[in-house]
């Protein structure tokens, strides 16, 4: 029944897939931001969805805040630090520093830089918290630098006025969840920096989950039924590795000419050797989870592969797909050109017959594996032209 969809539609309209996954820029920034200092504005950052540095008195300043000077910011900075020094010093608690602009003023006024006029539209911030019970915020910067927003905290006996950045949260993650190298960063006492490169994948897998940032493509496969078999398990290996099987075949030659007599489901058996294998984190638990990453823009060619399972093989094979992708701040690629070329190229190596076994499995693993990915099929419609 399937196969007899594209019977009924246009020929000319072209199969567009959308892909949930996200071209990121290659000079894209992570930031982590402390809530400020005991993680006291955790809930406040949460709830207002606005990140912002641990600074009183700022909107005694005149203008707006692209106006605003250093000069100016510093002198609120020293005055605010101060002020908390005479009412430490009240306390009984010893006196540290002096009034006037500090080392620590200076160093404040770097993160507060960092985050109201050097942040853009689309870089991430990750908002540590304390202990293990609540939740590593990651969210996405909504607007360009200097679009600053006001946000009225209250912190003890004192409540007033804080200026930060609007954020879209993309993720909220248990700590457990994290790496070790990923934790120790994030509870480094610096308030504000940038995370190191060698993070980054880690955090887009929470935020994005898929995504391609520096020429890595990574996919993300689901599946939620409760009781994985090992029937359920052969079907999705055997469709991974068949189209892996392809890719690596097609990487040695990409006019590579399958062997008629040999079927997708053989394929799914072949060796691909360790060294030039897509990178597979597979985690099944019923229900769990598998990550492909690849160089090159396999990844999210498999991605399309799984709902063009429902296609007719023919009008896949005969006409070319579309692939749609998102985009994160200023990313400009050519990405989606690749993803489609994957796509457009392994159909046709496959040609229709084994297309339909590859469909086949796919269905297969939708339906008896539960397995599910961040992609949407759009079909021409009856009538289009």
């Amino acid at each position: 029944m399937m196969d007899d969809m594209f019977d009924l539609v246009s020929k000319h309209e072209p199969i567009t897939v959308n892909l949930d996954a996200y071209v990121i820029p290659d000079d894209h920034v992570i930031l982590k931001c402390s809530p400020g200092k005991t993680y006291r504005f955790y809930l406040a950052v949460r709830d207002a969805k606005v990140v912002f540095p641990d600074i009183r008195g700022l909107d005694s300043l005149k203008g707006s805040p692209e106006e605003w000077t250093d000069e100016q910011m510093l002198k609120v900075i020293a005055a605010d630090r101060w002020q908390r020094e005479l009412i430490s010093r009240a306390k009984g608690r010893p006196g540290q520093g002096d009034e006037g602009v500090s080392k620590v003023d200076r160093r404040n006024l770097t993160f507060l830089k960092r985050i109201l006029f050097e942040g853009r539209k689309g870089d991430l911030v990750v908002v540590p918290v304390d202990g293990y019970a609540k939740e590593v915020l990651i969210g996405e910067l909504l607007s360009d630098a200097t679009d600053v927003r006001a946000i009225e905290a209250k912190d003890g006996d004192y409540s007033g006025i804080y200026f930060g950045r609007a954020v879209r949260w993309r993720a909220a993650v248990q700590k457990l969840a994290l790496s070790d190298e990923l934790i120790k960063a994030l509870h480094t006492q610096t308030a504000v920096f940038a995370l190191a490169r060698s993070l980054h994948e880690e955090i887009y897998r929470h935020a994005y989950g898929n995504f391609v940032f520096r020429g890595h493509f990574v996919s993300e496969f689901r599946t939620t039924k409760q009781k994985f078999t090992a029937e359920d398990m052969s079907v999705v290996s055997t469709w991974l590795n068949g189209f892996d099987y392809l890719r690596h075949e097609m990487a040695q030659n990409p006019s590579v000419r399958i062997p008629e007599q040999m079927g997708f489901c053989q394929m799914g058996l072949e060796r691909v050797p360790d060294d030039n294998a897509a990178e597979l984190q597979i985690n099944i638990q019923s229900p769990g989870e598998i990550f492909v990453r690849t160089v090159g823009p396999f990844a999210l060619a498999l991605m399309a592969m799984l709902p063009l399972s429902a296609c007719s093989s023919a009008e896949v094979v005969n006409h070319d797909v579309t692939v749609k992708l998102k985009k994160v701040g200023g990313a400009t690629s050519d990405v989606e050109g690749q993803v489609e070329e994957c796509v457009n190229a392994m159909a046709r190596a496959l040609g229709e017959c084994r297309l339909q076994e590859a469909n086949g499995l796919g269905n297969r693993a939708k339906s008896d594996a539960g397995m599910s990915t961040g992609a949407t099929l759009k079909v021409p419609t009856k009538g289009s032209k």
